[in-house]
């Protein structure tokens, strides 16, 4: 009895030993929360945005008088070889389970995506699911700014593109490996938002100083979208642009449609749901699209003098927001075709049901979406009209014509 306790501590023991041999101490790693790709002279500078634990910790949002991350960028003839010369620097193991978001900077975008790509599925301490964002410029400048009130730039970041696909739709969340699939599909196109930075005194966005002020000289905001065909930056959309490509692709959660009639008199319309299908239509050798658009709405502004619990008047606000999706889709269709790159995926769509034509297709596709014609269906339901029945404007006219 005695010799098998002992063989059950004895193994105890090496289980113990073993356990704890290959362990990482948490004051060793370099958390990463943000992660900046550049190319310069043929080199690439990858830069690290690294959370400091201490100022982290300190409650409030402007982390004390410390920074809540630091900044340090390496280079090398590769990826992998700027990371492996940021050894020579950085004290601390870099961890990349944190990572919010990658930055890939203005000339690495035109050079190409593949080997960030590539350095991402090849290794397993990277993640594909973090969101990707194409600075206005060099990415590690922009990994130096500060983002008030949040402590940690990178997260920062992440939900700026997060808020503005929950409630604006302007431009869409992408992710590293969405964009690995749609780079590699038949269509080959994606679309990725712009970083960029507004207003003046540009520089205090890299102190701490920031926090001190209720309001900033300038600030961090998505501002365009970068399209890409087969890995490279060919062009650049606007935000009206690239609304219209949200339509199009069914990336439309919620956003608001502002439309102002010929007496100046504004209206509001909140999408709550919104669903949009796009459909090739052949017709001999060539094809045409067709975009039917399903939209559930509210009115949540208006300044019109009309009676809007009227059914003729509720059409008419209908048919208002209808121009103006359908005016939005088009403007990014005319895009899509200006740049001849297919944002809709619609080469996917016709090699899934007509393989043999897009056999026939896909060495002229360019030429063959440029010449396409497009046909959108908007219909819009106006499920309620506010709590008001009628606009405040419309009262104050009522008050002063003695109405009641």
């Amino acid at each position: 009895m005695i010799r098998r306790f002992y063989i059950l501590m004895l193994l105890v023991l090496a289980i113990s030993i073993a356990g704890c041999g290959n362990r990482v101490e948490l004051n060793e790693l370099g958390i990463t929360t943000a992660a900046g790709y550049d190319r310069q002279n043929g080199n690439w500078i990858i830069t690290y945005q690294i959370i400091v634990p201490p100022a982290s910790s300190t409650s409030g949002s402007s982390g004390g008088s410390q920074s809540a991350v630091t900044t340090f960028s390496s280079q090398g003839k590769t990826i992998r070889e700027a990371v492996a010369k940021s050894s020579l620097e950085n004290p601390k193991k870099l961890y990349f389970s944190h990572n919010n978001v990658i930055l890939i900077g203005k000339e690495a975008a035109q050079y190409g995506l593949s080997e960030i790509l590539d350095d991402y599925y090849r290794n397993i301490d990277a993640r594909e699911s973090v969101k990707v964002i194409i600075a206005d410029g060099q990415a590690r400048e922009y990994l130096k700014k500060l983002v008030p009130p949040e402590k940690h730039p990178g997260r920062a970041l992440s939900e700026i593109v997060k808020r503005n696909n929950e409630m604006g739709s302007f431009y869409p969340i992408m992710n590293l490996h969405e964009v690995a699939l749609k780079i590699t599909s038949d269509s080959g196109a994606a679309g990725i938002p712009i970083i960029t930075v507004s207003g003046q005194n540009v520089g205090q966005l890299e102190s701490i100083d920031i926090f001190k002020q209720t309001s900033t000289p300038s600030k961090l905001k998505l501002e365009g979208l970068s399209v890409f065909y087969k890995g490279k930056e060919i062009g650049v959309l606007n935000q009206r642009e690239s609304m219209g490509i949200s339509w199009l692709t069914d990336r439309v959660n919620r956003t608001n449609l502002s439309y102002v009639n010929k007496r100046g008199e504004v209206n509001s319309f909140f999408v709550r749901k919104a669903s949009v299908k796009v459909l090739p239509i052949k017709s001999g050798n060539h094809y045409s699209i067709q975009v039917k658009a399903k939209v559930r709405a509210e009115l949540d502004e208006s300044t019109t003098l009309v009676d809007i619990t009227n059914p003729h008047i509720i059409d008419e606000l209908q048919l208002q927001a209808e121009q103006i999706i359908t005016s939005q889709i088009m403007e990014g269709w005319n895009a899509s075709q200006r740049l001849h790159v297919d944002m809709l995926g619609i080469a996917n769509k016709i090699h899934q049901r007509h393989p043999k034509s897009w056999n026939t297709l896909k060495d002229k596709w360019p030429q063959e979406l440029a010449q396409m014609d497009i046909n959108v269906e908007a219909d819009v339901i106006l499920s309620r009209t506010g709590l008001l029945q009628d606009s405040f404007s419309r009262l104050l006219y009522k008050e002063s014509q003695g109405e009641h």
